[in-house]
């Protein structure tokens, strides 16, 4: 909007001036008499918003990235789980490795595009070593980091366009530089490795067999039994709680905490008698359902050191991911005749595509589908 202000000097003179206000801010340019700034104030209203905040000056104040992730960083602890705050922290550590990597000349927020945020995504499709620089030291090492997938990119851009919202919002930047990039196209996981009903049971026999000489394997053979007849997420196995189980109507809640919440939503279904009978097997019936020999809640880390210590056992080759036991949950359910909607709302997936991408079958069930034809 733009309005038409005077001012008089001391000889009681006016000088008249338009006022362009946008976004709270205001500006004053003056122009001299009543019919200059008639037609200062027409050449004003006709400009486009974006050419008349270049023109006018109408800038965001500038801030440099790294300061600007730490306030984000700070707004997300207050109102995030903290294991939405970790996925967050480090998205944001890495895309800062990245702009350092390559793109060293930007410094401030308001100097990345759109075609950084391209250059970001082409980088971590190709690059192992950013997400290995950007991780750090940490426990265990990097010998089993694959390349991420796609889907695994638009979730990192997701939380990229959540912080450049954030920041547009408190007038940091004028405009959202993912606005205009485009997700990438999911890659469909044929080749994820699922294990059919005999290794499923070849997995559960060895890690039963361990544990009798390793007291520790026993809550890692429980918990590896239940996820591949319920398909819960390693984090939401790990922060299940007593709280959440009704043994008497057979019902299992995946439900929000404190310190954690669910990836996608809450949700509720029914177990099946051999969780139902695992669940009754526990002495302890208080806090987390599986923890270890110490007490404590299992963690992710944990879960996937013991499966690939019994999948080698087992000779099992590249069996390494603790998801792959629910990738397992799901395609055997679906081969058996479970509709996908079902499923979807089992595993808790937002939309029915997502139940898709996730769905395998087994070289037997293919060869039995296909002679189920004889014309």
């Amino acid at each position: 909007m733009a309005s038409i202000q005077f001012k008089k000097n001391k000889t009681g003179k006016k000088t008249f001036y338009v006022v362009v206000s946008l976004k709270g801010r205001h500006k004053w340019l003056k122009a001299g008499t009543l019919v200059d700034a008639r037609k200062l104030k027409k050449q004003v209203e006709s400009l486009e918003e974006s050419k008349r905040i270049e023109k006018l000056g109408f800038t965001s104040r500038s801030i440099r990235i790294d300061d600007f992730f730490q306030n984000f960083a700070d707004y997300v602890r207050l109102h995030k789980s903290s294991n939405t705050v970790k996925r967050y922290l480090a998205v944001l550590n890495t895309f800062l490795v990245f702009l350092k990597k390559f793109h060293p000349g930007i410094k401030h927020l308001s100097q990345i595009k759109a075609e950084h945020i391209e250059s970001y995504q082409k980088q971590r499709l190709q690059s192992i070593e950013l997400k290995i620089e950007a991780d750090g030291v940490k426990n265990g090492n990097h010998k089993n980091k694959k390349l991420p997938l796609p889907q695994t990119v638009n979730y990192e851009i997701g939380v990229l366009r959540t912080a450049f919202i954030w920041a547009q919002n408190h007038e940091l930047i004028d405009k959202i530089p993912t606005k205009k990039v485009k997700k990438l196209k999911p890659k469909i996981l044929n080749k994820t490795k699922i294990l059919s009903p005999k290794e499923c049971a070849l997995f559960l026999k060895t890690a039963k067999s361990m544990a009798k000489s390793d007291k520790r394997i026993l809550v890692y053979f429980k918990a590896f039994k239940f996820i591949l007849n319920s398909g819960l997420r390693s984090g939401e196995i790990c922060n299940l709680t007593w709280n959440d189980i009704d043994l008497e109507a057979g019902l299992i809640k995946i439900q929000e905490k404190p310190d954690w919440s669910p990836k996608t939503y809450a949700r509720e279904f029914y177990l099946n008698e051999t969780c139902l009978d695992l669940l009754r097997s526990f002495k302890d019936k208080e806090g987390y359902i599986f923890k270890d020999i110490s007490g404590k809640k299992l963690d992710n880390d944990q879960l996937r050191s013991a499966l690939i210590k019994v999948a080698e056992s087992a000779g099992l080759e590249d069996f390494t991911r603790v998801h792959n036991l629910r990738h397992t949950f799901n395609s055997i359910m679906q081969m058996n005749g479970v509709d996908v909607a079902t499923m979807g709302k089992i595993l808790g997936h937002k939309d029915i595509e997502t139940t898709m991408i996730y769905t395998h079958q087994t070289e037997e069930h293919l060869k039995r589908s296909i002679e189920k034809i004889g014309i």
